[in-house]
């Protein structure tokens, strides 16, 4: 099984499902990217199941990831985003969190600085809720935001986290390691195996993009990474099907460990 952990998708009517950006680097998109789409390129690539990441310029309003694991629910597992600052998220996880609706919730911090205000007392409420209802945690962070994420994750040992976007920036970021290893050293800590192809300075396969990922690997084992394609985003850069082989054939790994990184991992982890 073929598991791309990593996709976002919006409606082709803006009127029905209207953008409200939240992360001021990441504009309302121009290109279209409906749930559609995507599921012609899954089955050109063979790729299984897919887990569809709220995008930022949705918002709070997962209305349409919703509307896409109802429809295809054999296809698709979801990670929603709720406000968490709001006064009551654990009302909100319970609606967008119940039977039938998404499985992890995604914290997007990047570029936000200090992340110490995820350790307050006042989001304990959140965390709770996200235990009770067996959730993953995904994060969308910098990495100098580590040391945080990792307490957090040491926290609450019965909750998966995963780091799913680091930045480009980290490809070239000599300090990395040394976060690498603090996030590495939290047992439910996972990674993601990113196709980040707009990210890459080298043509496909993207050779350039290829360490940083190989010291995850060395670091956390192919037990604890997962491939995700960055969708659509990739498709401005090669295929779905190349970037589907770009983590099926990526570099070293035993077939063990392919198996693992393109399905086992995800479907262990996320409980598909």
């Amino acid at each position: 099984m073929i598991v791309d952990t990593h996709a976002h998708v919006w409606s082709s009517d803006p009127s029905a499902y209207p953008f409200q950006p939240i992360l001021a680097h990441v504009p309302p998109p121009t290109q279209p990217a409906p749930v559609e789409m995507l599921i012609d390129d899954m089955d050109r690539a063979g790729v299984d199941r897919v887990v569809l990441v709220q995008p930022s310029v949705y918002g709070w309003d997962n209305r349409y990831l919703m509307d896409c694991l109802e429809r295809w629910p054999q296809r698709f597992a979801g990670i929603c985003l709720v406000d968490p600052r709001a006064p009551d998220p654990a009302a909100d996880l319970a609606r967008w969190c119940g039977p039938g609706g998404c499985t992890g919730l995604r914290f997007n911090i990047i570029r936000q600085g200090d992340a110490g205000w995820l350790l307050d007392a006042a989001r304990r409420p959140l965390f709770a809720a996200v235990e009770a209802l067996g959730l993953n945690l995904s994060f969308h962070m910098d990495i100098g935001q580590a040391p945080v994420i990792a307490a957090l994750a040491a926290r609450h040992p019965a909750t998966p986290f995963i780091v799913d976007y680091l930045g480009g920036a980290v490809h070239r970021a000599p300090e990395a390691d040394v976060h690498l290893d603090a996030l590495a050293g939290v047992p439910n800590v996972a990674f993601k195996l990113l196709c980040v192809a707009e990210d890459a300075r080298t043509p496909y396969p993207f050779p350039d993009i290829v360490p940083f990922y190989r010291r995850v690997l060395d670091r956390f084992g192919a037990a604890r990474v997962m491939y995700g394609s960055d969708y659509p985003g990739v498709r401005k850069v090669c295929s779905y099907e190349q970037a589907v082989d770009w983590g099926r054939l990526f570099p070293d790994l035993a077939e063990e460990e392919r198996r693992q990184v393109m399905g086992g991992t995800a479907a262990r982890l996320l409980r598909l």
